[in-house]
């Protein structure tokens, strides 16, 4: 893994540099950010946990949670997000009535740009089936319940440790095979998150399962939130020339947008569940998780956090 079998290629290589450019610029620092590394006796693997942690106190009952997958790729983009200071969340009340609760972003990656991580988050993400070539872009897939127990039993706990949280307002976001994830924990485990996020979800994954699976039975004592976002562009016309023809066969026979009404559909009006269903015009798959990115936090950290039925 990058945490740990790259370091001595990155200590050589930092020596490299230094020899060779003496006023090399000192690297990027995420101000008001952490990390930590932490290993799963689950899925035997090491992950960077990246943490956005308010410098005001925590609201009443604790600090809601947001755990974000994939946070190689979107936890800066998450913390920039996070109103953290008194001065900041003093001027959101100035432009409007309501202002979000502050929280903390627990982004978890594995230390590696994201272009890197596609096996691992290929394996940790997918539910298990019995598919063989699930995804021919990676040999690897169906270590879902493991990575769901990682973050249940280990990486809760130890936030929990580190913060005053609120076990009762933690969520969940997820982007493509995220999103799949994030579908798959409201379907086997529901009681585990509040919200769920899940952005252009992978429903393709593995001849479509999750849109078959058994529906959940949701906890009576709060309902839960399911936003379900997926761009228009995810599945363009079989007549739009602006793509090129291999790849909308492909998006074509994801049928992102429509494996998402699919599922939206199978969803709505299940008791205790309250869904945020949208299809985002102008947006391809990519896009849509900054789009997320940029909406996600005023909903998970709203003061008004819980759906009317």
């Amino acid at each position: 893994m990058c945490i740990r079998s790259r370091l001595a290629g990155w200590l050589g290589a930092a020596w490299l540099l230094l020899a060779m450019l003496p006023a090399l610029a000192s690297p990027v620092v995420l101000e008001g950010a952490s990390q930590f590394e932490l290993h799963s006796r689950h899925t035997g693997r090491d992950y960077r946990i990246y943490l956005s942690v308010p410098a005001v106190p925590p609201p009443a009952g604790g600090y809601p949670v947001l755990y974000a997958l994939d946070g190689d790729a979107s936890f800066a983009r998450l913390h920039q997000a996070n109103p953290r200071e008194a001065s900041v969340l003093a001027r959101l009340r100035q432009h409007g009535p309501v202002v979000p609760l502050p929280g903390v972003v627990v982004g978890i990656g594995y230390g590696c740009p994201f272009s890197q991580t596609m096996d691992w988050r290929a394996e940790d993400y997918t539910p298990p089936l019995s598919c063989q070539a699930c995804e021919l872009s990676s040999p690897r897939h169906g270590g879902a319940d493991a990575f769901a127990r990682f973050i249940n039993e280990e990486l809760k706990p130890e936030i929990a440790r580190r913060l005053p949280v609120n076990t009762a307002r933690q969520s969940l976001f997820g982007h493509s095979y995220g999103g799949l994830f994030t579908v798959y924990q409201l379907l086997q485990q529901p009681q585990h998150f509040q919200h769920y996020f899940a952005i252009s979800p992978s429903l393709w994954f593995g001849d479509r399962a999750l849109l078959a699976a058994p529906l959940p039975v949701l906890p009576a004592t709060a309902p839960r939130l399911l936003v379900l976002w997926v761009g228009q562009d995810e599945q363009p016309a079989s007549y739009d020339l602006a793509v090129d023809r291999q790849r909308q066969q492909r998006l074509q026979q994801n049928r992102m947008v429509s494996n998402t009404a699919e599922l939206q559909a199978r969803l709505y009006g299940l008791p205790g569940l309250v869904s945020d269903y949208r299809v985002v015009p102008g947006h391809d798959h990519g896009q849509m998780h900054g789009y997320a990115i940029d909406r996600v936090l005023a909903i998970a950290f709203s003061p008004a956090w819980q759906p009317a039925h």
